[in-house]
Parts: C-alpha cells; structure tokens; sequence
C-alpha cells in the first residue's frame, strides 16, 4: 500500500474541476481563467511521476522481500530472532545500490510451517516534496510456505573408504546432518531418508544373514597347533635408517610420504644364542558380520530380478550397516554419527543398495512403488553418491568379492567396475530417481566425469573441493528437494 502525508492528488483535482466550473458558468477571460487551471492540473500531472516511482519501489521492495523471505525459510533456523539475523542481512542486501527506497523496518517470524516477512521502506517524493515535508510509506509482506507438500523418499549413499578417515569423514558427518535438518526443518512425516555407507563392501547388518536374497555359509571354528622350533643366531647384523620422500597410496589415493630404508648394514659373528618356541594352539572363528559382494553380472547393476542372491562373506570387516528408509530423525543422524573409515573403493556396491533401497520389491521393502507415469513423481524420489577418490578394486566374477586389484599397477583405473557404475546411475536414473553427485577433493579425471554423467543434469553434479564446498553442496542438495514457495 502507497500512503502520501499532508498531501493530496484528488484535492488537487478536485480544485481543478471546480475552477473549470465557475470558468463555464460565469464566462469572462479565457486566459486567465486557463492559467488558474493550468496550475492545479500541472500539479497534477507531476504527482503522477511520484506514484509511479512509488509504484515502481514498491515492486522492488516486493521482489526483494521474497528472495530474502526464502532465504529465511531455506535455513535451519527455529527461531524468530535467527530468522531476522538471516532475512534481515538478506533484505538490504537485495536493496543496497539498486533502488530510491530507504528501508524503515523488517520483520522475519516463524508461523507453523510458514516463515512470513513484512517490510517497510519510504520514498522521497521529487515534486511533492516542494509544498510537503512526508515522504510516502510502503509496505510489502510475503509468505514462504516451508513445509513439503509431497512425499520424498532419499538415499545417502556416502563413500567411508580409508582415504576418508579424519578430517573429511568429520566434514561429511556435519554436511549429511545439515542436509537431514533442513529437509525435516517442518517435521518428517513426508521425508523419508536412508543410508548407505560403502567401501570395498556394503554391511546389510547381520540380523539379515538368514533373508531369502543373501547367501551366508555358517559361522565355524578351526583349531590348529604349531609345534615349537628352536633357533640358532651365529651373527648379528646393524644396520642405519635411512629416510626420503615416497610416494604412497591410501585406497587408490596417492599421497606424499616419508619412506625408511636400511643402509651400511655390517654383519659380524657372536656367540651363538639358541631360542626355543612352545607348542602353540590357535583357534579361530569364521562369523558373518553383515558383508556382502555382488551377484553375477549382470544382475549386479539392475533391481529388476528379485529372486537375485547377493553372497555374504564371513570374518570380513566393512563399513557400518546400511539404515534403510525411514521418518525417524534421530535414526538417521545415529547413523551418521556412526561412519568409521576403512577399506578401498568399489562405488558400484553403494549404487546396487542405494538402487536397492529406493526400489519397493525385496530385498529392501521400505520404499513405495515407483511412479511409473514419470510426471506426478509421488513419492519424489532422489539418490546422493559422494565419494572421494576413483574406484580401486574389481569384482571376482567367481565368487562375487570386491578383492581384485587392477594389473599390471594395482592402483591404475578399475575399467570394468567404472564400466559398471554407469550402468547403475543409467539404470537408477531411468526408474525416475534423481541423482545428485558430489566429488569431495577428487583430483581422478576419469572419475570426476564419470560422477557428472551420473547426475541427473549440471546442475545435480557438484565438486566439492574443500569442506566448505561439500557444506555448500549438500545444501543446495536440500534445497532442490524441499517444496519451498512463496505462498502469498
């Protein structure tokens, strides 16, 4: 609303209207009485320009209020003071330097679901101002709606490697919880996440040993005795350490190094030292701790055969176990606190159970069919990959592990299992499932474009280079998937 102080148009008008009456009723001077006219109707014409420039900050301030409204509402704020710190820096940011409106005032609250911005701001009027001292008040309020307005359904399906471990694994952990507050800002009645943590193995956990779609032998034990020996030194050997700069590889990642060597070894005799060892009896036990490989291919890169077997192994150590799809906040964050990093890459296993995971047929049933018109997309639903480093390992087409290492250098690029990650993002994103991807510190070429051919378009693939990229990513990835609008 455009409010003008001590001044009107219409009285102006009104005036006019009024001389022109008596200019008809009682003849006379057709000059004079035009130039009486003239006034009132130039002011008239004047006062125009001023509406219009009112009119025309007004939209301005509108414009501006609802970018910073969302703003607002795109936060993890919850409360009204964190929403005025964020919408307020937002509001005069949008308006410095680009309009003649002075903002006067601002509002950010938190209504139910809602965040509702107002705004006031005065213009100076140009020809107004020369018999009046007001400047004219405006006024805009907006509404953005934050909560969802349809059902989605989201995998994380996050790279926890060996090359992971420290820094990058805390700034995964803060990144995928900032990504589960803003999606269930409003509650998660609507949201449903899950989680899939991925190394050279995926852990199904071991409550799924005995499922129809897993293939797990029974736990054993083994007893073996080592007889003692006795051993005779005649010399004794010294040696100095020598030390340089190597190059070493953690998960197919390389990575400066301090390497050590022997050097100036002198040999001498001494009197002979005979040692003896006792009889020793080692027992060990082979148990199933929730590991699995893959199916033969290639029903290892679709989810259209529910009858497939994924083979499970005994005493291998994996990541945590997968968090299937659920509503429950404070599961899906336990699980996040949970990630340790271990193990080499195999980023097909993450995309079969993330693929898994989002399918409703077994052998993960948590999910809701699939939206097969392609238009309603009831529920939305949405897969993030993130890894770090290139694949390092193939598949034993033998007997389903991830044990194989490339030849003739071990760390030279997987070409079959990279053959077999764009199968899977090809065959995920023709059930209609959005993927984002996000390379954290990849340097890998290869992989890199691999992971953007993955995304559902440019603008689902981003590079995260440092930590603050990564934050930055999984935030915007939260916002593409909230329903956030301007509702009024």
């Amino acid at each position: 609303m455009i409010r003008a102080a001590r001044w009107s148009i219409s009285g102006l008008l009104s005036q006019g209207v009024h001389s022109l009456r008596d200019f008809r009723s009682e003849g006379g001077a057709v000059a004079v009485w035009f130039a009486v006219l003239a006034l009132p109707v130039a002011i008239l014409a004047f006062g125009l320009i001023d509406l219009n420039r009112a009119g025309v900050e007004r939209r301005h301030l509108q414009d501006a209020l609802d970018a910073a409204t969302l703003m607002a509402a795109r936060s993890n704020s919850a409360t009204d003071a964190q929403m005025q710190t964020i919408g307020g820096a937002s509001l005069k940011a949008q308006l410095a330097g680009a309009t003649d409106a002075t903002l006067t005032s601002s509002s950010f609250k938190i209504v139910g679901s809602d965040v509702v911005g107002t705004a006031k701001a005065s213009v100076v009027p140009v020809i107004a101002k020369l018999w009046t001292s007001s400047d004219i008040t405006i006024n805009a309020e907006t509404t953005a709606r934050r909560a969802q307005n349809s059902p989605v359904e989201l995998v994380m399906v996050l790279d926890t490697t060996g090359s992971m471990a420290g820094t990058k694994l805390t700034s995964l952990k803060s990144a995928a919880t900032s990504l589960i507050d803003k999606l269930t800002v409003s509650g998660s009645d609507s949201v449903k996440i899950g989680v899939v943590p991925f190394g050279q193995y995926v852990n199904v956990g071991i409550a799924n040993r005995n499922a129809a779609w897993v293939s797990v032998p029974a736990d054993y034990s083994t007893t073996s005795t080592t007889k003692g020996v006795c051993t005779t030194v005649s010399t004794k050997t010294t040696c100095q350490t020598q030390t340089y700069a190597c190059t070493k590889y953690s998960d197919g990642v390389p990575y400066s190094a301090t390497c050590s060597r022997s050097v100036n070894c002198v040999t001498q005799p001494i009197t002979p030292v005979t040692t003896c060892t006792a009889d020793k009896t080692t027992t060990t036990t082979y148990k199933f701790s929730g590991c699995v490989g893959s199916p033969a291919y290639p029903k290892n890169v679709n989810d259209d055969d529910s009858s497939r077997v994924y083979p499970g192994f005994l005493n291998l150590t994996c990541a945590s176990a997968i968090t299937p799809l659920t509503n429950k906040v404070s599961t899906v964050k336990a699980a996040i606190t949970a990630l340790t990093a271990s193990g080499d890459t195999y980023i097909p296993s993450g995309l079969a159970w993330g693929f898994n995971m989002l399918s409703s047929p077994q052998p993960l049933t948590d999910a809701a069919a699939y939206d097969t018109t392609g238009q309603n997309r009831k529920p939305r639903k949405a897969m993030v990959l993130m890894t770090d480093g290139a694949n390092s390992k193939l598949m034993n087409a033998s007997n389903g592990r991830h044990d194989v290492a490339p030849t003739p250098n071990p760390n030279s690029a997987a070409t079959k299992t990279n053959t077999h990650t764009s199968e899977l993002c090809e065959n995920i994103k023709a059930k209609n499932i959005e993927v984002f991807t996000v390379a954290f510190n990849v340097t890998d070429s290869n992989i890199k474009s691999i992971l953007k051919s993955c995304a559902t378009d440019a603008d689902h693939y981003f590079d995260a280079t440092d930590t603050a990229g990564l934050l930055n990513a999984f935030q915007k990835i939260a916002d593409a998937l909230t329903n956030l609008y301007i509702s009024r």
